[in-house]
Order: structure tokens, then C-alpha cells, then sequence
């Protein structure tokens, strides 16, 4: 069998080579006279137990034209590499010994004076023909793959899916709104594999969702229903194109599972956005209004700039634009998530410095500022029962 392996590489041709299912294997033979019946004709008969002659045999009688010819070699060499493997010390083996009818180690020193006699049954004997002999000789399988391993195959490169606009009435997948967002409108190509990409794509979209300035609904008990803002304050999301973490899948906090939106049939069946947890709540088939998604990033379709600057740096009130708003969502967001600053003034630094990184192109605020702008909420969460200190 690790003959078979290094010679071939493939799993097809270690099997054939394997006693048990030899075994249990049969093949039509023609014989002139069967022993019983006294007439000629075909008999089903089992294999041959397997051997390295055999293996030799194969080699000759079976089409290998599909073998790699930088990984794959000829029967007689893989034979060779795989004693000269062991005379190296690169693994050892054992093997039923003459001497005491145990299986036995046989010392890689050993080997320099040790032979193979192919037969059915191969036999490993001192090439003097006195001394132990070995019969059931093994191999480790992981050693024999990790020093002749197999060509993995070339990875295809990932590719965004098609984007999805967010044109027309109705809702699109939560997935479709993020990959909107984080290619500004289909201006910007990026790797799948992005994280960091994507993380602030969905901070940006989660924050909406969490002030329900952007709505949403999802899929269960068979029917849609609406998702509150809430549901969606400080949740942690996995993100598409990459494994979600094991401690999230057994988390009893409910999670965002996003996967990339390919088509209508795969998203039907579970490859969609879904609100979960360990046990207990789930909605699946999440989306969000295209109209507000539309309202709130309304990219260029030439520039691929965020051309919303104007709209959603505004508050709503009567002046100049203003990034308060996007800081009040954050705070509150921070706040529902247990991340928010043990002091007001580190509290302001940090949302300053969320500021600046997520809105770089927002109307700046100073910390000063922002002290301000959530000394009120700051108190409020600074209660005793809140378990905040000031």
C-alpha cells in the first residue's frame, strides 16, 4: 500500500492494494475444467492477496496516463525511495518476526542488510538468508504522506458575486446592502478574503439597522416578520467568505451569519443572512429596505464616491452638516455592547478616533465636542445599577 501511494498518489490505487478489500473482491476466471463440473468456463474467483509483484504487474497491464509526472513514479522507484526512506531513519516499521511470532520494531540499521522477497505475502529476510525474517510488514501512513505528499490543487481566486443595486421597491438580502457598501456602489474591487473590508461595511449597516434608520425583516415561524433595531445593537457578525469561529456557532448570544448572495435557489437554502444562536432564536432570509439603503448610500454610479455626504451628515435639524448623529449611534451601540470607556473623556476620545477611521470624509468633531454631545447618556449609563463608573 505506501508502494502504491508513492508510485501513484492517489487514493484508487492504495485501495487495490489493501488485503481487506482484496478480500472481499472477486474477478470472472476462465479455467479449461473446473475441479467439480469437469467442463471448461468461467469461474468467480477472489483476488490474489496483494504483493509488490502484483503491484509490478498492475503497473504494466493498467492505463496511468493520467498520473502527475512530477509527484508519481515508476513502481520500481517508489520501492526504492521507500527502503531507502527506512535505512535513513525517516520512519520506522514493524513486521511479524520468525523469531517469536510477534509483531515486532525493525531497526532502521537494520535494513542495509534486509531484503524483500516479492511473493504473495511479501517477506523481508536478511539477504544471507539466516537471522530474522519479517512477514506483516507496516508503515506509518503519516509519515509516508508527509515525505510524499500530493499537488494540491491551484485554488481558484474568489470573486465578488454580481452586485445587486438597491433600485426599485421592496428589500434585498442583508449581504447585497453590505456588498453595496463595501464596494462603494461597484467602484471598488477588492479581495473576498478582506475582513477588515467588510467589517466596516457591516458596522456601517448594523449601526443603521440598530437606530432603524435603515429597516429590516426576516423569515421565521414561516412567515416575514419586522426585526427591531435593537436585534441588531452590538451584534457580532460572520462574515461571508471566510469560517465562521467555533466559539460564535456555540454561542447562546445571538450573532449575524452572513453568506454571499449567488443566486435565489442557494439563498432559499440556507446560504442567506440569518439572525441565530446556539439555541433558542432565529431569523433567517434577513433583509433591509432598498429604499433606505438607496436614501443613506446613494453612490455615484461614474465616480464611485459616496455622494450621500450631503444627506447623511445631516442630522435632520436646520444648519451645516453634522456628524452628532453618527456619534449617538455609535455611543449608543458601544453602550448596548458593554465596550463603552470606564471615563467620559476616554469615552470621547475613542469615538473620536471611530470617527475619524469609519467617516473620514464626515464633518470632524473634537473630543471636547463629544463630551458634550453624550454627557447626558454618559451619566445615565454611569448609575449604580447601570454598573458603570464615572
Amino acid at each position: 500500500m505506501a508502494a502504491a501511494w508513492i508510485a501513484y498518489r492517489t487514493v484508487d490505487a492504495v485501495r487495490e492494494s489493501w488485503p481487506y478489500y482484496r478480500e472481499r473482491c472477486r474477478h470472472w476466471l476462465y479455467q479449461d475444467k473446473w475441479r467439480h463440473a469437469g467442463a471448461s468456463g468461467f469461474r468467480l474467483v477472489p483476488w490474489r492477496p496483494p504483493s509488490l509483484m502484483l503491484l509490478r504487474l498492475a503497473e504494466h497491464l493498467d492505463d496511468r496516463t493520467d498520473r502527475d509526472p512530477d509527484f508519481s513514479r515508476p513502481v520500481s522507484v517508489a520501492i526504492e525511495e521507500l527502503v531507502s526512506g527506512l535505512r535513513a531513519s525517516c520512519f520506522e516499521a514493524s513486521g511479524i518476526a520468525s523469531s517469536s511470532g510477534r509483531r515486532e520494531e525493525i531497526p532502521n540499521i537494520a535494513w542495509r542488510e534486509l531484503v524483500i522477497i516479492e511473493s504473495d505475502g511479501d517477506l523481508v529476510r536478511p539477504r544471507t538468508g539466516s537471522g530474522t525474517s519479517y512477514r506483516d510488514v507496516v508503515v506509518p501512513t503519516r509519515s509516508v504522506r508527509g515525505l510524499w505528499s500530493v499537488r494540491r490543487p491551484e485554488p481558484e481566486p474568489l470573486t465578488l458575486p454580481p452586485l445587486m443595486r438597491p433600485e426599485g421597491g421592496g428589500y434585498m438580502p442583508l449581504y447585497c446592502a453590505a456588498q453595496w457598501i463595501a464596494t462603494e456602489g461597484g467602484a471598488i474591487d477588492f479581495d473576498p478574503l478582506d475582513t477588515d473590508r467588510w467589517r466596516h461595511a457591516y458596522d456601517r449597516l448594523l449601526a443603521r439597522l440598530a437606530s432603524e434608520e435603515v429597516k429590516a425583516i426576516g423569515f421565521r415561524n414561516g412567515r416575514n416578520e419586522p426585526l427591531p433595531g435593537y436585534r441588531f445593537a452590538g451584534i457580532e457578525v460572520a462574515y461571508p467568505f471566510v469560517d465562521t469561529p467555533i466559539d460564535l456557532i456555540m454561542s447562546d448570544a445571538l450573532h449575524l451569519q452572513s453568506y454571499a448572495y449567488t443566486d435565489e435557489q442557494h439563498w432559499r437554502d440556507g446560504y442567506d443572512d440569518s439572525l441565530e444562536q446556539h439555541r433558542g432564536e432565529k431569523w433567517s432570509r434577513v433583509m433591509v429596505l432598498k429604499a433606505d439603503v438607496a436614501a443613506i448610500w446613494p453612490f455615484g454610479a461614474t465616480t464611485g464616491r459616496d455622494i450621500s455626504d450631503a444627506s447623511q451628515y445631516r442630522s435632520g435639524a436646520p444648519g451645516r452638516p453634522t456628524s452628532s448623529h453618527l456619534v449617538a449611534v455609535e455611543f449608543d451601540r458601544r453602550a448596548a455592547a458593554g465596550l463603552v470607556e470606564p471615563s467620559l473623556s476616554k469615552e470621547a476620545a475613542a469615538l473620536a478616533a471611530w470617527l475619524k477611521s469609519s467617516h473620514p470624509s464626515a464633518p470632524p468633531m473634537t473630543e471636547k465636542t463629544i463630551r458634550e454631545r453624550i454627557r447626558a447618556a454618559y451619566r445615565r449609563l454611569s448609575l449604580p445599577e447601570n454598573k458603570i463608573s464615572g
